[in-house]
Order: structure tokens, then C-alpha cells, then sequence
């Protein structure tokens, strides 16, 4: 006997929060991957109808109207994920959360999908740093202040060896 399946157009509920619970590890995995942009512009080159990116290169082709089915459900799928994974419960797990929810969050527009694939929207989100969207600083802003701070301590080295 076949059980019923429950309609696919209802939202699956999300993983029970324990890293014991198979799905919710592979979730994991998969939403904490999104956050290195590099990974982004592998998804894009390897499975551009995954993100609704059109092979053709031509912006007014007629086949623009017509939606890969395949891009519809992964996008389902990650406006699934982000529903979850942006609540408290779910996000203590996340190593990078502002970097991976930023990524979820730019993921659910259809603009963002299509242009990720383009080299400049991974450099910039590459030069955001993990900690931009979190208020903290970005990985340049950081390289400044570890040169001050080089420059700061060969003054100090260069007085102390003065005064001897």
C-alpha cells in the first residue's frame, strides 16, 4: 500500500534543532556553505538553471517568460531555508551567521540569482568580509589597523633602542 504523499505546494516543517537529526546536519552544511562566495559562483557555473540563468545570452529570447521548473523549487527551497534558519533557534548553530543569512536573504531575489554569476558581484560580496553585515568590521578594515598597529610598534621599538 502506497502511503499519501502531502502536497508538495504546503511548506515542509523545518528539522528538529539537533545535530543528531540527519536532515538538519545536511541543512546545515548546505545554508553554512552559501556563506563563502566562492561556493555561490561554483552553484551559478555548475548549475546555472538551478539559479534561472539563461544559457542562450540573449536578454529579449521569447523563452524568457517560460520559468525552469527545476529554478522554481530551489528557489522554494531557499526561501524554505531562510524561513528557519534566520530565527534564534536555528542560527546559534550557524559558525558565520551574518554572512550565511545575508547570503539567504540575497538568494530569495531573482536578480541576485541571475547576477551571481557574474565575477564583480562575487568579488564584492568576497570584499564584504564575514562581519560587515553584523556591524563589525570588514577583513580590509581590519588589515588597516593591523598595519597601524605594526607601524605603532616599530615607533616603540625605535625609541627604546635610542635611549640605550
Amino acid at each position: 500500500m502506497d502511503q499519501p504523499q502531502p502536497p508538495t505546494d504546503q511548506p515542509q516543517q523545518p528539522p528538529p534543532a539537533t545535530l543528531t537529526n540527519p536532515r538538519f546536519t545536511l541543512e546545515l552544511e548546505f545554508v553554512s556553505s552559501l556563506a563563502n562566495p566562492y561556493y555561490l559562483s561554483h552553484l551559478a557555473v555548475t548549475y546555472p538553471h538551478l539559479l534561472g540563468i539563461s544559457n542562450s545570452g540573449d536578454e529579449g529570447d521569447a523563452t524568457k517568460d517560460t520559468v525552469d521548473p527545476d529554478a522554481q523549487a530551489f528557489a522554494a527551497y531557499l526561501a524554505y531555508l531562510y524561513s528557519y534558519w534566520k530565527t534564534p533557534e536555528y542560527a546559534q548553530f550557524l559558525t558565520h551567521p551574518g554572512a550565511t543569512l545575508r547570503a539567504l536573504r540575497l538568494l530569495q531575489e531573482e536578480a541576485f540569482r541571475r547576477d551571481i554569476i557574474r565575477p564583480q558581484v562575487i568579488e564584492g560580496l568576497a570584499g564584504m568580509g564575514i562581519n560587515a553585515e553584523e556591524g563589525g568590521i570588514t577583513a580590509e578594515q581590519e588589515g588597516e589597523q593591523d598595519r597601524e598597529g605594526q607601524g605603532k610598534q616599530e615607533e616603540v621599538g625605535n625609541n627604546n633602542t635610542s635611549k640605550t
